[in-house]
């Protein structure tokens, strides 16, 4: 495993331990370009690292994501905290999953900045 993937500082490695795996891998590979081909030292390249997937995903850090799906063949966009559970219930009601996507943007563009949340039945 890469340097980057074990961070020196514990709060950077407490704020890693929210990205998930796609996140994680990103933070990684940047961490270690800017450590091993641009000798930046290991500590900054692990921050700077973190501030470009912030900056990339400014949710990141929140633990929110955001599924666009088609369910009954219209989409719609389902919030979770736990994707794997999320992929599973969309699995058993049938539905099928089309993108990751950033909060902001969805709440922007699918409803004008301001949205209702509503349990599930």
């Amino acid at each position: 495993m890469p340097e980057a993937a074990n961070p020196q500082h514990p709060i950077l490695a407490d704020l890693l331990c929210r990205l998930d795996a796609c996140q994680r891998e990103a933070y990684e590979e940047r961490a270690g370009i800017l450590t091993f081909e641009a000798g930046v030292d290991r500590g900054l390249a692990e921050a700077l690292a973190l501030l470009d997937l912030i900056h990339q995903n400014p949710l990141a850090l929140s633990g929110i994501t955001v599924l666009q799906i088609e369910l009954d063949g219209g989409s719609e966009w389902l919030l979770t905290t736990d994707l794997p559970f999320a992929r599973q219930y969309l699995g058993d009601i049938g539905g099928k999953e089309i993108a990751v996507l950033n909060l902001k943007d969805v709440l922007w563009g699918q409803y004008g900045g301001i949205a209702t949340l509503t349990t599930l039945g």
